[in-house]
């Protein structure tokens, strides 16, 4: 049989490649075709991503002799890549074309070839589609490259069923038992659905939290366990639609399964395998990469029930895919974008891309971008012309000088900020040269690794921070956060600042429901514990510090967390609390220990806060302020707070002091006046700030015991 195809972009596509609005085809057929004969065509990318669908009886599709015209016009921006498109004439023959969009914008196809019988290309135009338009969903969902080869594999061995029945053979059974595992589970929620449905895995579906099945709280711990397994299923339990289930059968989803391993997890779990396994039952666990590896490593027995054919992953986003999600977010934010800005969007998108700088971008990031930066520049250059009369309908789309370029910057530059920000702090030699050593090697890792070259760096980056308050431990742990994140080894890279009083309960359980909040809010982030020392109270075994230890010591003992855990506090107490646990001190392979500040070192911090805020010592002030130092620490405490206290004495002391004396002064000043600080600010500021020569107590220990 003899095809040919040509496609034709819309008129702009060559001025702007990035292209939103589709394209046409013309399809030529050797023989005219019969009337009752109906052909259906699918156009995929290289993601499976089914681009477009249209059959030959639709309005939309016109035949004249043998040839067809029809357009994908549904909304989708072409990047220049690989394509294909499926010919399904009537059901049975099955023709591929290899399509090409070069960089020109030119679309280059190869002949037609004719598909086997249950190839890929048979499965994606017949047996999956035909599925209720569950696979144009789940074909569209961005990360589901396994799942999809997943299904086709399975409707292969479905039809070899239908055939073995021909053959009067009994048909083969195949595990249904699922674990599914995304960075961010609650994105697999729309894809669960079509997958089970494509899959033809059919019966009630109960949908179960694991972190509600142990409640320590209650006098029976596992009542809501038992509950679940016994109740029946009910509308508003479920993320699912119901109708049309199989009532003899069941189909248990499991989420949040990094709760099966902390306390009562065991129990938890034989009582799930003893009632939700079986011929008619069905098992999903849906959780992180890293808790599916914590769930087979602990109950080795799941391998039996999970073949590893089962175990699929949630992929990070394709270029395209992102770029097709991107789109989905704006058009919910009801936000549309002129040729020239979609361009133009596209091909920062494209770079940011292919630099490492958004490939770990979510919908949630994309949802930031577009509320905090698109949105805000749209809405000021429309106020802006409509304000200047210069009205057009342009302003009802976004337009290419709305959209920052900026803000896709390389991640190498976020990278070397904070290393320059790093750099820039007063003192802390030592410190600065060993961060600057071990982000310099991961940075070499993953650099190999986008290369392709092997690498076998797969450790922990915990750390613990000791020194005395003010010498830059916060900070530093806000710049690891930053250097971490620009890496790809966070996914956030902000800083969550605990201690004791929020970490530890007044009674039993309260303390295992606050780390639960706590290591929730701090997923992808640092986690950084003030104080880390008050969670051990020597000799007091009724404490519930350690509870909120071996908390910690799950996401510590993980290979990949996504979070990253820095211990803070006074050295000698730090060791001690490293005692407490023998597997806790291997936890953390970095530490590192911030001296006080010189006195010079503390006049430089004065003068860099000063000279922020435009304000300017005299050279007499500037003499007293550091003679003032220097008095302080010749007689300062032990527990002496640094460049806390030299902030204090900044702010809330010679500034202060500052606006009294200007306030006193005739009205008519000059600019210098509000910038010049003289001695007796100084002087002013040191009899209120200067701490007296004794014994600071360190804070005692906040909490309760049982």
């Amino acid at each position: 049989m003899t095809l040919t195809i040509t496609l034709k972009p819309v008129e702009d596509f060559k001025t702007y490649m990035y292209n939103y609005t589709g394209v046409t085809y013309e399809l030529t057929l050797d023989k005219i075709p019969k009337r009752d004969e109906i052909y259906t065509i699918l156009l995929y990318n290289s993601q499976l991503m089914l681009l477009g669908k249209e059959q030959t009886d639709d309005l939309f599709v016109t035949r004249i002799g043998r040839t067809i015209h029809a357009a994908f016009d549904e909304k989708h921006i072409w990047i220049p890549g690989n394509y294909f498109l499926l010919l399904r004439k009537s059901g049975s023959e099955v023709y591929r074309f290899d399509i090409e969009l070069d960089e020109a914008g030119e679309f280059l196809t190869e002949k037609p070839v004719l598909c086997a019988r249950m190839s890929d290309e048979d499965i994606l135009s017949g047996r999956l589609c035909d599925k209720d338009h569950q696979w144009e969903k789940l074909s569209r969902l961005p990360g589901t490259g396994q799942m999809k080869r997943w299904l086709a594999e399975r409707a292969r061995r479905y039809e070899l069923n239908e055939y073995r029945l021909a053959w009067n053979e009994a048909s083969l059974e195949y595990c249904n038992n699922l674990l599914i595992s995304s960075r961010i589970p609650d994105s697999l929620n729309p894809a669960i659905i079509p997958l089970l449905q494509l899959a033809e895995v059919r019966g009630e579906r109960k949908i179960g939290d694991c972190t509600t099945f142990y409640d320590s709280t209650r006098s029976f711990p596992y009542d809501s366990l038992h509950d679940f397994c016994e109740r029946r299923h009910s509308k508003e339990d479920s993320l699912f639609d119901v109708d049309d289930f199989a009532v003899e059968k069941t189909v248990y989803v499991f989420y949040n399964v990094g709760s099966l391993m902390n306390t009562g997890g065991k129990i938890i779990m034989k009582t799930l395998l003893s009632h939700c396994l079986g011929k008619d039952k069905t098992m999903v666990f849906c959780g992180t990469p890293q808790e599916i590896s914590d769930l087979l490593e602990q109950y080795p027995s799941l391998r039996h029930h999970f073949p590893k054919e089962n175990r699929l992953l949630q992929e990070p986003y394709s270029k395209e895919e992102m770029m097709h999600v991107f789109f989905e977010r704006l058009k919910a934010a009801r936000l549309t974008l002129l040729a020239e800005a979609t361009d133009k969007l596209c091909r920062l998108l494209s770079a940011a891309y292919d630099q490492g700088a958004i490939t770990h971008w979510d919908e949630e990031q994309m949802d930031e971008y577009i509320e905090t930066q698109l949105k805000p520049s749209y809405c000021r250059n429309a106020i802006r012309c409509i304000a200047e009369k210069e009205v057009s309908w342009e302003l009802r789309h976004v337009q290419g000088e709305d959209i920052d370029e900026k803000v896709f910057a390389d991640h190498r530059s976020d990278y070397n900020e904070a290393l320059r920000e790093l750099n820039e702090m007063v003192g802390l030699g030592e410190i600065k040269r060993s961060i600057t050593t071990l982000s310099n090697r991961m940075k070499f890792c993953q650099e190999r690794k986008e290369l392709g070259l092997r690498s076998s760096e797969n450790v922990a980056y915990h750390t613990i921070l000791t020194g005395n308050p003010g010498t830059g431990k916060t900070t530093v742990a806000r710049l690891l956060g930053k250097i971490y994140h620009s890496l790809g080894l966070l996914s956030k890279g902000e800083v969550v600042c605990v201690d004791r009083a929020r970490m530890i309960g007044r009674y039993i359980g309260e303390t295992e429901e606050n780390m639960k909040q706590i290591l929730k809010e701090a997923q992808g982030n640092v986690l950084f514990v003030d104080e880390a020392y008050t969670l051990y109270i020597k000799d007091d075994e009724k404490d519930f510090g350690k509870q909120a230890v071996e908390c910690l010591l799950d996401v510590l003992s993980r290979k990949n967390p996504d979070m990253l855990i820095i211990f803070a506090g006074y050295e000698k107490e730090m060791e001690e609390l490293m005692c407490i646990n023998p597997g806790l001190a291997g936890r953390f392979p970095y530490r590192y220990r911030f001296e006080n500040y010189s006195a010079d070192e503390l006049l430089q911090i004065a003068e860099k806060i000063l000279e922020k805020d435009d304000y300017i010592l005299t050279l007499d002030a500037r003499s007293l302020l550091s003679q003032t130092i220097r008095d302080v620490l010749a007689g300062k405490p032990e527990n002496f707070s640094n460049a806390r206290w030299v902030e204090q004495l900044v702010k809330n002391g010679i500034i202060p002091a500052l606006a009294d004396r200007v306030s006193g002064m005739p009205h008519v000043l000059d600019k210098q006046t509000y910038q010049r600080i003289e001695t007796t600010d100084v002087k002013v500021a040191a009899e209120k700030f200067c701490p007296k020569p004794r014994e600071i107590k360190r804070r005692p220990v906040i909490g309760f015991c049982a």
